[in-house]
């Protein structure tokens, strides 16, 4: 997995209040040049930030506090004082930084608390963010992005007026579909006031297909790790490669049978579960027209795949795997993940993780009942396995 970064807008410290401002290392002491016009430093500067948080922390303490409405029209207007203090010490700090990075990153931070108080009802922080959304240079789309929160959060019980804003910021994540801030923003908005389940799950399918960057892919994958499994259904697949005992295998030579593809590794405990289901699933359809497959993810090989086979006695063939190749097949991402191929070379089905045994043999039971189509043939090779 890719370990979760910071953007500069967001630090998915959107959702803990107490990481701001993380960019400035907090030293002992100040150094010479960061001191404000005013005579106040870093430190002193930063012990306000600390109180300023602490007082926001009391009438506002978790993120999600801003998609509730309830929230907003109780609580919202004692957030305002200490959700404007944080914005303007942000300010202040940026400024007396001698270095271009720390002083942008803490610029783009103050507009999460804007976003903030926007969404409050702020109109002085709306103003500020819109005049930055009109300027064209690097803050524009740190400003477009908060004024799109704003306006989620404000939408958090209007599923309409959220369609719309999600159709708005899909023509910016079209424009930017490797900023990272872009999918951190759709991020949020899938789990910050939204306005139903059906919109979330539209705002993570944005976060899939539209975009390109490592942070999109990640967080796709943790928002719905089935999505991408989901896209191949009905989708040709072969699997090719040499079995344990040295012997080139591939589907595309099984007209007309069932196959289930498993991902697995020795160290798996659920796949250890599967196994012995898959070894009876073997057995119990083989003269049917069924197939199992297994595809070991172990990064030692062969070495500790062959004894593992041997021991357990499996009667199915075994390919060697590795992580480029398991980006082949919607990028799996846990094990076991398990495929099923109907007959004509279709994914028909797809489990991550454990899954139950009825539930396998079910699938098995009405694809070998079915009839092919007609289609077999029709695929696509996607990868050999263990070809060294």
């Amino acid at each position: 997995m890719i370990p979760r970064g910071r953007c500069g807008f967001f630090l998915l410290a959107i959702a803990m209040l107490s990481a701001v401002p993380s960019r400035v290392a907090r030293a002992e002491e100040p150094t010479p040049e960061t001191k404000a016009a005013e005579g106040r430093d870093e430190k002193a500067i930063l012990k306000d930030l600390d109180d300023a948080k602490e007082k926001l922390s009391a009438v506002m303490p978790s993120v999600a506090s801003i998609g509730d409405a309830e929230f907003r029209k109780q609580d919202g207007p004692k957030a305002l004082a200490p959700l404007r203090r944080l914005s303007d010490l942000l300010k202040e700090l940026a400024a007396v930084q001698t270095d271009e990075t720390a002083r942008e990153g803490l610029e783009e931070d103050r507009y999460q608390f804007l976003a903030f108080r926007s969404a409050l009802g702020d109109d002085d922080a709306t103003a500020i963010l819109e005049k930055a959304a009109a300027r064209k240079d690097p803050k524009q789309l740190t400003a477009k992005s908060a004024l799109t929160l704003a306006e989620w959060w404000r939408s958090s019980k209007d599923a309409e007026a959220q369609e719309k804003i999600l159709a708005g910021y899909i023509e910016t994540a079209k424009a930017n579909p490797g900023d990272e801030k872009v999918a951190l923003t759709l991020e949020v908005m899938a789990q910050v006031g939204v306005a139903s389940d059906e919109i979330a799950a539209k705002t993570v399918t944005v976060i899939r297909k539209v975009l390109t960057s490592d942070a999109a892919k990640r967080i796709a994958a943790e928002l719905d790790p089935q999505g991408a499994l989901r896209e191949l259904l009905d989708k040709p697949l072969v699997v090719a490669g040499r079995t344990t005992a040295g012997k080139t295998l591939t589907t595309a030579d099984w007209k007309g049978r069932v196959v289930l593809v498993d991902f697995w590794a020795t160290w798996c405990g659920p796949c250890k579960i599967e196994i012995p289901w898959f070894i009876g699933f073997e057995r119990k359809y083989k003269d049917q027209g069924f197939a199992v497959i297994g595809v070991s993810m172990d990064e030692e090989g062969w070495t500790v795949v062959k004894p593992f086979v041997a021991d357990l006695a499996i009667n199915y063939r075994i390919l060697q795997g590795s992580d480029s190749t398991a980006e082949l097949y919607g990028g799996v991402e846990a094990l076991p993940t398990t495929f099923l191929i109907d007959r004509d070379g279709k994914i028909a089905a797809t489990h991550v993780g454990l899954a139950g045994k009825d539930d396998f043999e079910d699938g098995i039971k009405k694809l070998v009942e079915r009839p092919s189509a007609g289609l077999a043939g029709r695929f696509v090779p996607a990868v050999l396995f263990g070809a060294n």
